[in-house]
């Protein structure tokens, strides 16, 4: 009940602000869905997204930002499963020399951690600049599909910083501290560091070096991070990556089925990539990748994923773009055969069809097995701010996937 008050209460806001400010942007959407999962009923769930990005209370300076989920289903009457993701005021001086914001706001670099409280960045004119949060953390699923995320625990109080390279052209770098606490424990204890740069080759060619992690101060070991190069020659892309994360601390779980499905969302992988443009619409690639899994026994598992693959991008001409690809999982526990395929097909300017699916065979796990995911979706602009869409998804043996949803959505951009 508190938050569709303050629902309808920033609905409200966002119609004064759109009779009196200069710029107001956003949009509404409502969506009726009925998912089953294995050995369950049908649930019928009604939500309402409502996003007000930053609309100005006082131009350019001042702005009010809010988005949030309210939800009711078919088995529950109360406001559970609805949550305020961002609320938050943004003052901005000119050139953004100075920013504020404060209220709920997403952490840096993590959609789905919000902090209730406050940041404050400084931009100067000596090629640096700082920024300082303080507030009370939070974990919220923002992913719209209902996938089975566990978020980890977290303190009552958290604060930190970063020092950041500003205005240095072609490079970005930053040091950065955070500490989560409560009264009795202190959760995590970070330093972090992270340095990028793009060198201008001949032509339009490029490489560009990246990099960024955090040191875990109170285990005394390398936490999570990512490392990525990216060359670009001509029709030639080569790119080496590395990361290791978790997804219990809000890591977007976008992973092979045979990897997200045996896993407990501890992951370290380093993959090596190598794609040709023979033509504008046509661009092969092969990938070999090593990840290291811990799997729920708590054992830590090696592996090697081989894809071959080819994006396709008649979007000028056709209004298709698609992508597909075969690979084989081998692992010291287990070995699969999957491929994937997807499609984003534009027939009219008003209308839109798209279709993700992934299949796997697996093998010498405890029985072999089949596993599957799909997703399509059909959308169509109604009027110019108005589009309706209908969507469904289908899985099997999927964890971190719903198994089975349908549904029909509006969405009212402003």
């Amino acid at each position: 009940m508190k938050f569709f008050k303050f629902f309808l209460a920033a609905s409200i806001v966002c119609s004064g602000f759109s009779a009196y400010a200069y710029n107001v942007d956003g949009f509404f959407s409502t969506a009726l869905e009925v998912s089953k999962d294995k050995g369950e009923s049908s649930e019928t769930l009604w939500e309402n997204y409502l996003n007000i990005d930053n609309a100005k209370i006082y131009d350019p300076y001042l702005g009010f930002n809010f988005y949030g989920r309210f939800a009711t289903d078919s088995e529950e009457d109360s406001d559970s499963q609805s949550d305020v993701y961002s609320a938050y005021l943004d003052y901005t001086s000119f050139q953004n020399a100075v920013e504020v914001k404060a209220g709920r706001f997403s952490y840096i670099g993590n959609r789905f951690l919000t902090l209730d409280g406050a940041l404050a960045t400084v931009r100067t004119d000596y090629k640096f600049g700082v920024t300082a949060f303080a507030g009370k953390p939070q974990y919220f699923d923002a992913d719209g599909r209902h996938i089975n995320e566990e978020f980890r625990k977290t303190g009552d109080k958290m604060y930190g910083g970063r020092v950041f390279l500003n205005g240095v052209k072609d490079m970005t770098g930053y040091v950065s501290y955070s500490k989560e606490y409560d009264s009795d424990l202190t959760y995590q204890e970070f330093t972090g560091l992270g340095l990028g740069r793009v060198f201008a080759l001949s032509g339009k060619n490029i490489l560009s070096i990246d990099a960024k992690g955090e040191y875990d101060m109170l285990e005394h070991n390398f936490y999570r991070g990512t490392i990525r190069a990216y060359l670009k020659r001509d029709a030639l892309r080569l790119i080496a990556e590395g990361s290791k994360y978790n997804v219990k601390d809000g890591t977007n779980y976008d992973d092979v089925l045979i990897i997200s499905n045996f896993s407990t969302g501890q992951e370290e992988k380093m993959a090596f990539t190598v794609q040709y443009a023979f033509s504008e619409n046509v661009s092969p690639y092969v990938s070999v990748v090593h990840s290291k899994i811990e799997q729920e026994s708590g054992d830590i598992v090696n592996g090697q994923i081989y894809k071959a693959g080819a994006d396709f991008d008649w979007f000028k001409t056709k209004g298709v773009t698609a992508n597909i690809e075969g690979y084989y999982y081998d692992s010291e526990t287990a070995n699969a055969k999957g491929a994937s395929a997807a499609l984003d097909w534009s027939l009219t300017k008003q209308f839109r069809l798209t279709f993700e699916g992934e299949t796997l065979r697996l093998e010498n796990y405890v029985t072999d097995e089949n596993i599957y995911s799909l997703y399509a979706d059909a959308e169509y602009n109604i009027m110019k701010d108005l589009t309706l869409s209908i969507y469904a998804e289908n899985s099997k043996e999927t964890y971190y996937l719903p198994e089975n949803r349908y549904g029909v959505k509006a969405v009212y951009s402003f």
